[in-house]
């Protein structure tokens, strides 16, 4: 299979296991990389949901109000006019490689903290079952490569995408324990990404029956 692109404006991943280069700054790095998300399908585009939803940075979107989690720097609003079909595909793509890019940084931040960690005089990522949920995480972005790079995506294909990553995520997250899942974590960009999954990416009812089990 050819790579995947990053997006341009994807943000690097931090020690912390967040997006960007400092902790501080995670939040506006991945709002940059969502306004990269919404320029693929034009310069200066606001991409809408078929619900009717828009998502985007604050300055943006200027007129939005804020995404509860967002640190300020996300806004929403609803105009209730989807975007045309193809730019909503763009903006998926664009959206499915951001996902990736950061759970793929989470991963990395997380095994490089659990080999740095010892309980009991064994090294933590020595332990089988931790073994056995980064192999998981790693899988998980495999296959979401592998169906980025498959051309003709259908939405319930990536719907199918957004929720292999959401299920990785979560066991990522988990090795993280309990500073996991606290609002400023390592957690709170994917839960971000798994918000504006759920705004962008689910299909109809007709799709989900064309691909199976969607």
């Amino acid at each position: 299979m050819p790579p995947v692109d990053t997006l341009p404006g994807t943000p690097p991943a931090g020690t912390d296991g967040t997006a960007g280069t400092d902790a501080a700054t995670a939040p506006r790095d991945f709002a940059a990389a969502l306004d990269a998300c919404h320029e693929l399908a034009g310069p200066g585009a606001l991409v809408t949901s078929p619900g009717g939803w828009a998502v985007a940075s604050a300055a943006r979107l200027p007129e939005g109000v804020p995404v509860p989690g967002g640190s300020a720097v996300l806004a929403v609003t609803g105009s209730g006019v989807p975007s045309p079909e193809r730019a909503r595909e763009l903006f998926a793509d664009g959206l499915l490689r951001l996902h990736r890019e950061l759970l793929r940084g989470l991963l990395d931040a997380v095994v490089v903290r659990l080999g740095d960690r010892t309980s009991e005089g064994a090294n933590l990522l020595n332990r089988q079952l931790v073994q056995s949920a980064v192999a998981d995480v790693a899988l998980a972005l495999t296959e979401a490569a592998d169906l980025l790079a498959i051309p003709d995506r259908t939405a319930a294909r990536r719907h199918r995408i957004h929720r292999g990553l959401v299920d990785a995520g979560r066991v990522a997250i988990k090795l993280y324990g309990a500073s996991g899942f606290v609002a400023d974590g390592p957690g709170r960009l994917l839960y971000l990404a798994e918000l504006l999954g759920n705004t962008y990416l689910l299909p109809d009812g007709r799709e989900r029956d064309e691909d199976g089990d969607e």
